[in-house]
């Protein structure tokens, strides 16, 4: 998806300029990371021997993208996109119920063991509201942005898949 992007993440706007062969410049640095599509939706940065991959979700401008490192929790952050010439014109999102919907699904294939939240309660950014367990290990999952819980897909206890819908927070 070759091109020259406003990129705006919790209030904070970037122009990214993606162009195939060359490498990503973000606010016109040259970023040193090789950018792959290893499927759609689905990008896997690499720098060295370190590996990321982000999943980006959505339609039109409102897009959610889910960032996975190794050793790392997952990062699911609200991202708005526009073609880069609307940058100084871009609207910049609300709060409360006129922001997007952001859904946390499940990194990992595990049981949920702790359910912190249900429908109705507000939560604030980066506050835990799901801990997963897989393969022995506990893994918090954290409010990408302060929100309104809409739905909650999932109940303590019960087996979850990788990329399953957990908590939609409005």
């Amino acid at each position: 998806m070759p091109g020259r992007f406003a990129v705006k993440i919790e209030g904070r706007e970037r122009i990214v300029e993606l162009d195939e062969g060359a490498k990503p410049r973000v606010d016109d640095v040259e970023i040193d990371v090789e950018v792959v599509e290893a499927e759609p939706g689905v990008w896997v940065l690499r720098r060295g021997n370190e590996q990321t991959v982000a999943s980006v979700d959505g339609a039109g401008t409102k897009m959610t993208v889910e960032i996975r490192r190794p050793g790392a929790d997952p990062l699911v952050l609200a991202a708005e996109v526009t073609d880069a010439r609307r940058a100084k014109i871009a609207v910049p999102p609300r709060a409360g119920n006129d922001a997007t919907p952001v859904t946390v699904r499940s990194p990992i294939p595990g049981r949920v063991i702790k359910l912190l939240v249900k429908a109705e309660d507000s939560v604030k950014a980066g506050q835990t509201i799901v801990v997963l367990e897989a393969m022995k290990m506990e893994n918090e999952l954290r409010a990408p942005r302060a929100g309104r819980i809409s739905a909650v897909r999932c109940a303590e206890g019960t087996a979850v898949e990788a990329g399953q819908d957990l908590v939609t927070i409005a």
